[in-house]
């Protein structure tokens, strides 16, 4: 869990980082949402995020030569100025009850967490956890978790002092 939420941060915090040709890297994080409109207005609206790019189809080339074509309705997001990618794929259907055992949270550095809470409380995210100060090995932060439109966890982090 400890080593997830550092990878997560270390994503978001290194994001702003200049394209290179270095493999490997990291890219992307992949939400399934089941309203892709909704999804895209809540992390457009509550974060400046920006659309990139947006898909229909799929067509998977197979070896035998062979062509699978598959609809879909996806949307890809980045921050101004950075190459990190949320990308959002509409699921109908998917029961969001609980949160998947394998996804946590995703994670927004952000310079004023005040100001960034209360445009979330603006658009209607509910509250997770209030803005509370945080220490650990070094490091010192103030966070608060909001849910997403589907229930997907979103922790907002200022740092303080330190460094991951």
């Amino acid at each position: 869990m400890k080593l997830l939420k550092l990878l997560l941060v270390f994503v978001i915090l290194t994001s702003c980082e200049s394209k290179q040709a270095t493999s490997p890297r990291f890219n992307h994080v992949m939400l399934s949402v089941s309203d892709l409109e909704a999804s895209v207005k809540f992390y457009t609206s509550g974060f400046d995020l920006q659309i990139t790019n947006q898909l229909k189809k799929i067509e998977v080339f197979n070896d035998d030569g062979t062509t699978l074509s598959r609809d879909v309705n996806m949307a890809f997001l980045k921050f101004p100025n950075q190459n990190f990618v949320l990308e959002l794929s509409e699921t109908p259907g998917i029961n969001y009850e609980s949160p998947s055992p394998f996804y946590q949270h995703l994670g927004i550095d952000v310079k004023d967490i005040e100001s960034a809470f209360k445009r979330l409380q603006d658009i209607g995210a509910k509250v997770m956890v209030p803005i509370r100060q945080v220490k650990a090995d070094g490091v010192e932060a103030k966070q608060a978790f909001f849910y997403g439109p589907d229930g997907e966890p979103i922790e907002l982090m200022e740092i303080i002092s330190g460094d991951f």
